[in-house]
């Protein structure tokens, strides 16, 4: 009998599957635990590459997925499909995924009775059932909850884009949150306007059915439900997540026991072959084996003396009064606390350089702090609605501190819409022109009313503000040895 724990936004469930049918179940049983999540933590994000070949290509990818979702162990990256042979070999186009909820998944996973066989988001589950080439290339998926809404859009029958969106269970009201994702995709992805629209709806049609004919959005249906559709759809989405093939961003060190259980009697056998192989090359070199043993009690001997010489260097220590792991805790709390302080220099002259777009612009407010990762980053708490929506993380390799720099500017009363419109994209593309830099508060973005931000429509004709961050300290080379626990 298999598992499957499912974290929605109604409150988490469990099912079993017995005699071929989904049954819900209070007790998770013997076995394997497949998790499913739909989280609002879940998004897609397509990046354009240069032409690289093989290895190359794998660890660029694999740099630009780290630095998107850093703080996540919990990603994939998606092959995009379309273009001609060379885009197949070496393609320059890949759309990465990641789930921003990495704390709350290794809590669900640490207090299950029984190990994951895999974590599979409902998103990745929405794009593969609708990746069916019965259906149209671009494609929106959409699936109604109790309280919610995922929509899920295919381009080229590669997703793009994921929303989970509280959204009552009334037609006007979901069919405003399709119509906002349109939007949403014809202002920033390219989309054509003024087209019909491919809907899959998973749910019952009924009074959304003629709303959508209004808005040009056309349903469509898969061929093996046009008879019958399920009574909840979620079913065949389980039914999914267990077929292999399915794709899962589980990290393979939560998943070694469901790994290691697959291996057949072959395997089990070549790696008893390997073993016995194995103690046969010891046994034919029992001599270095030997050789090994007696270079070991050497370098004993040599840590023994060491040893020695630092018991006298700390007995020096204690003749001046001051406690070894005094000075020691002294020194690592100067190295990371004040030697390793960053220079401010340069957030400021970011600043200066993107209000140096305009003379006429002028500063309002400036605010600098310096954060840690847990700590909310300008002021958006990523448990609310606002962090759905997280802006690019800074590279890898960064250090546990961060620069915030805040700054509101007052554009000239003169300045028509154009001229404000035009003046706060420039200072916007002067801060994304730089390096390292992630931008969390974006005056451009927030400027058009159209913009999604969580589900709802906001206003922000009025503020004319930025906020980023930019690396602060080296990387974990910096700290002392000692706070490494090494």
């Amino acid at each position: 009998m298999k598992t499957l724990r499912y974290l929605s936004p109604a409150g988490d469930e469990t099912w079993c599957l017995v005699g071929g049918n989904w049954q819900p179940a209070d007790t998770i049983a013997d076995g394997f635990v497949w998790l499913v999540t739909d989280l609002p933590e879940e998004s897609f994000a397509e990046i354009k590459t240069p032409r690289l070949f093989g290895q190359d290509r794998s660890a660029y990818v694999d740099r630009q997925l780290a630095a998107r979702f850093p703080e996540s162990t919990y990603r994939m990256t998606l092959a995009a499909g379309g273009g001609d042979l060379l885009d197949r070999l070496a393609p320059t186009r890949h759309v990465l995924f990641g789930v921003d909820a990495g704390e709350r998944i290794d809590a669900e996973i640490d207090a299950l009775p029984q190990p994951i066989a895999a974590v599979v988001p409902m998103s990745m589950l929405l794009a593969r059932f609708a990746q069916n080439r019965a259906l149209p290339e671009d494609l929106f998926v959409v699936l109604p909850g109790e309280g919610s809404l995922r929509i899920v859009f295919l381009r080229a029958r590669t997703p793009v884009l994921t929303r989970l969106t509280l959204t009552p269970n009334e037609p006007k009201a979901q069919l405003d949150e399709i119509v906002r994702t349109l939007r949403h995709l014809e202002n920033n992805l390219g989309l054509r306007r003024g087209g019909e629209h491919a809907v899959l709806l998973l749910g019952d049609a009924g009074e959304l059915a003629p709303l959508m004919t209004s808005q040009r959005l056309r349903l469509v249906e898969l061929p093996k439900y046009q008879k019958q559709s399920p009574a909840d759809w979620r079913i065949p989405l389980f039914d999914l997540a267990l077929k292999d093939g399915t794709p899962q961003v589980a990290p393979m060190a939560r998943r070694v026991g469901y790994l290691s259980s697959r291996l057949g009697r072959a395997a089990r056998i070549l790696a008893l072959v390997i073993a016995v192989a194995g103690i046969g090359a010891v046994g034919s070199n029992l001599g270095s084996i030997l050789s090994l043993i007696a270079q070991e009690r050497g370098i004993a001997a040599a840590i023994q003396d060491l040893d020695g010489q630092i018991a006298t260097v700390e007995g020096e220590i204690g003749s001046y009064g001051v406690a070894p792991d005094l000075l020691r805790n002294a020194i690592a709390i100067y190295d990371r606390e004040i030697a390793t302080v960053p220079p401010l220099e340069r957030g400021f002259r970011l600043v200066a350089d993107a209000i140096s777009a305009d003379p006429a612009l002028r500063l309002s407010e400036l605010q600098l702090r310096l954060i840690l990762p847990s700590a909310n980053t300008c002021g958006v708490d990523l448990t609310s609605e606002d962090g759905m929506k997280r802006p690019e993380a800074t590279a890898p390799g960064v250090a546990k501190r961060r620069i915030e720099i805040g700054f509101d500017l007052t554009i000239p009363g003169s300045y028509g819409p154009r001229d404000r419109a035009q003046t706060v994209r420039l200072v916007s593309h002067r801060l994304t022109d730089v390096g390292g830099l992630s931008l969390w508060t974006d005056a451009n973005k927030e400027l058009s009313a159209g913009n999604l931000r969580g589900g709802t429509t906001v206003n922000a004709a009025s503020r004319q503000g930025w906020c980023f961050t930019v690396p602060g300290m080296p990387s974990e080379d910096g700290v002392p040895a000692q706070e490494k626990g090494t």
